[in-house]
């Protein structure tokens, strides 16, 4: 038994949708419709009813169960020994865009030269697709933004995520006037964001841990500025503040974690002001599935990104 094709068909039964499943397992729905189709044929038996949404025949119920207890099955063998791809530990990471680019410089190739049998696949994504991908085994651990996070999940918080606000300097420059050296030194220990009520801002999607940090915000100074761009990606969207186009809401984490020299060259076009810290402001973990826990590479893996974030907490955090 292939037992790609039981992990497949458990996806689509959970989600009720070949479209979502293909997306949390990482592959094309046209390869997740083959790998269905096969498993039909093998069986010799249809296990969907093709309806919005889609459903189960009677047939299709009983090889859920069927293939959820071999599933388990194989996780307890699993547990018993490394997961291995060829001579070498194969393991999977999840991990958000941004998050990506700030990291995994720092981690990964010290990881791969102290463990050169060790293969490594990284699947980027956002945190809704990273949480269910967990949920469906597509992945053996996490880094990234969840929100409430279920019970099979184990979240381990590895840092806070303060923002910061980015301000064109043409804008700031502009607005303040005579007044603007008196206006940077208020601004020094945290920024008012009413100040710039009137000027345009840069939003991120709402379903994004960015966006649900601006609403945060927004709803704690009680305004509504006027909006001039949506976008996910939060490295879009601090490139267009460098250009001038806006006022954007970014991680202090991802400041830090630039060049210093790369930082001196975005601050010739934009002011960087820190923001009060509000508790309910999402903070960067690791998660994973607790029925499966993390073994061999892939615990080593966590335990090198762990020690990574107590690091920066030590080094940029009050």
């Amino acid at each position: 038994m292939d037992f790609g094709l039981l992990k497949s068909f458990i996806a689509v039964a959970d989600e009720k949708s070949f479209s979502t499943a293909a997306q949390h397992l990482f592959i094309s729905q046209q390869t997740l419709s083959k790998q269905i189709a096969k498993l039909e044929e093998e069986l010799g038996t249809h296990l969907f009813v093709r309806s919005r949404p889609l459903g189960l025949t009677p047939d299709g119920v009983n090889f859920l169960r069927t293939a959820k207890g071999i599933m388990a099955l194989k996780q307890q063998y699993e547990d018993s020994c490394s997961k291995r791809m060829g001579n070498g530990e194969f393991v999977h990471l999840g991990i958000e865009h941004s998050i990506a680019r700030a990291i995994l410089p720092h981690v990964l190739p010290d990881f791969v030269e102290r463990n050169p049998g060790t293969f490594v696949k990284l699947s980027e994504a956002s945190p809704e697709v990273l949480q269910k991908a967990v949920s469906h085994d597509a992945v053996d651990l996490v880094i990234g933004s969840i929100y409430n996070p279920p019970e099979t999940h184990e979240t381990v918080k590895l840092c806070s995520k303060p923002m910061l606000l980015v301000v064109p300097r043409v804008i700031m420059e502009r607005l303040a006037g005579d007044e603007l050296e008196k206006k940077l030194g208020e601004f020094e220990e945290c920024a008012d964001l009413t100040y710039f009520k009137d000027e345009p801002f840069i939003k991120t999607a709402r379903v994004s841990s960015g966006g649900r940090a601006l609403s945060s915000y927004l709803k704690y100074y009680d305004m509504e500025p006027k909006f001039v761009c949506e976008l996910t990606n939060l490295e879009n969207g601090f490139q267009l503040a460098n250009s001038g186009m806006g006022i954007f809401l970014y991680p202090k984490f991802f400041w830090d974690m630039l060049d210093v020299e790369l930082r001196e060259d975005y601050l010739k076009n934009i002011y960087v002001f820190p923001l009060p810290h509000l508790a309910e402001l999402e903070s960067i973990c690791a998660y994973y599935h607790k029925e499966n826990g993390l073994t061999g590479k892939t615990r080593e893996l966590f335990d090198s990104i762990v020690e990574f974030f107590a690091c920066y907490e030590k080094s940029f955090m009050p």
